[in-house]
């Protein structure tokens, strides 16, 4: 029969592994639990970035003008040119400059507002094309975003994010697409032969 102090002895050490267990589970509960904060704000964070990336540069373009994730240049520094669009007020223009761009592999120019926030670029007028910073001798090449939001109550225009083509992509294009190599002497408009619209031209500048 055990004595009554081997008997504390044996309560004591059950007790002192009992809280030891408890000690140790808290603490993997508590490392779980940071695992997971940390993955949330992980994500949260990639969210985020993703978000800034998609926002991209932001301008206005006629809806029948609107190419869905089509690449394209611009071939104009600012044109002082603004439409006369319904229900959107003048002074609606005095944040957006009007260019031209070009669709690549379809040759069609259209007239896109942009956002004057944003930032396109150096515009070569012996070249016809904003030029790209790593190659001054080409043009820089940008991608319209695939969705577009129609802009305030207009019928005729739409906003649209767009943004720079990764390096090696634009590379690969320009090679297919060697129009830009006998632009020289551009006017300006970049040989300006619109598509679509949805209003007149007005002798008001931007």
């Amino acid at each position: 029969m055990p004595s009554q102090k081997g008997f504390q002895t044996d309560e004591r050490d059950a007790s002192t592994r009992r809280t030891f267990l408890k000690t140790s589970a808290l603490a993997s509960v508590g490392t779980a639990l940071t695992a997971v904060g940390s993955g949330v704000a992980g994500a949260e964070t990639g969210a985020d970035n993703a978000m800034a990336l998609q926002e991209g540069e932001k301008g206005l373009v006629f809806q029948n003008s609107f190419r869905p994730g089509a690449r394209f240049v611009f071939t104009s520094d600012v044109v002082q040119w603004t439409p006369n669009v319904p229900e959107v007020q003048d002074n609606v223009w005095t944040n957006y400059q009007t260019r031209m761009i070009r669709y690549l592999n379809t040759n069609e120019q259209v007239p896109f507002f942009v956002a004057k926030a944003a930032n396109i670029g150096q515009f070569d007028s012996n070249l016809g094309f904003v030029t790209d910073q790593q190659d001054p001798q080409q043009p820089n090449v940008y991608e319209m975003d695939q969705e577009f939001t129609v802009f305030d109550d207009s019928s005729f225009l739409v906003t649209v994010n767009f943004s720079t083509i990764p390096e090696n992509e634009e590379t690969n294009i320009l090679e297919n697409d060697d129009w830009w190599q006998l632009q020289q002497g551009g006017d300006g408009d970049g040989g300006t032969q619109t598509t679509g619209g949805g209003g007149n031209q007005t002798g008001s500048g931007n």
